[in-house]
């Protein structure tokens, strides 16, 4: 599968609450309405939970990374990047990614938002099939996008994040409680600035983003712990440029689930 990752930024209208609300009732059901002229396999928002910010003003400052500039995410998924080719260069196609656009109009700053086309990479599951973060679940799902450390190409850090990060915080996965872990990497095809376009937005220069998900009624303590957070957090700096990169945690709201139909 091939996957479009969008930062959306809040229209400067609109409080955080109303911003919620219109992806959550006007944008998730318009896309959901256009999945099969869109071909989608997957469509997905992520929402910045409120009861969230302590424990993510903690993460950034023991990183040093930014305040996110970002309250959510939408995720979309397609079978392969043949799929999206195709989709593009219909004229259905691009007439419902034109009509998504329009969905967002008032709600999402189109031109302060970024996305990326990307491939995931599964790390960590302690569930069968997809986990996901849905309201009125304990479950919290962090999503850490990330700016490549200064001197190193694109591909070292992902080369890095992927071999040497990957497989430590693997190792601590119990210790933190950790549901399901996956990096998602940024892969450079020339669709990507068609999509952007299509959809008003911009071409976001992230290696990817970490996404983990947590389950907040079993948050583990102690040195091990401890000891854990502090183990990945400096192991970060080996590749990412934290001053570049942020996080925010919130809440999935679904829309499209077929992968079934792979």
């Amino acid at each position: 599968m091939i996957r479009l990752v969008c930062l959306l930024k809040r229209d400067a209208s609109l409080d955080p609450e109303a911003f919620f609300a219109g992806l959550r009732d006007v944008v998730g059901p318009a896309v959901a309405g256009l999945q099969a002229k869109l071909g989608l396999i997957r469509y997905v928002q992520l929402h910045a939970d409120p009861d969230a910010a302590e424990g993510d003003r903690i993460a950034t400052e023991l990183r040093g990374s930014l305040v996110s500039p970002f309250e959510a995410m939408a995720d979309f998924w397609w079978p392969s990047h043949d799929a999206l080719e195709a989709l593009l260069g219909s004229s259905g196609g691009a007439s419902a990614l034109a009509l998504v656009r329009q969905a967002g109009e008032g709600i999402v700053d189109a031109a302060g938002s970024l996305c990326w086309l990307a491939h995931e990479f599964p790390q960590v599951s302690s569930a069968p099939g997809r986990v996901a973060a849905r309201p009125r679940t304990p479950l919290l799902k962090l999503v850490f996008p990330l700016m490549p450390r200064a001197g190193m190409s694109d591909a070292e850090a992902q080369s890095y994040w992927l071999t040497e990060h990957g497989p430590l915080v693997r190792s601590y996965a119990v210790a933190r409680g950790t549901t399901c872990y996956y990096q998602v990497h940024r892969r450079d095809y020339p669709l990507t600035e068609r999509v952007a376009s299509a959809l008003g937005f911009g071409v976001g220069r992230f290696i990817g983003h970490a996404e983990a998900w947590f389950d907040r009624s079993r948050v583990p303590g102690g040195a091990d712990v401890d000891q854990a957070r502090l183990t990945a957090a400096q192991d970060e700096r080996n590749f990412i440029e934290l001053g570049q990169s942020f996080l925010f945690s919130g809440k999935e709201y679904p829309y499209v689930e077929r992968e079934w139909a792979l």
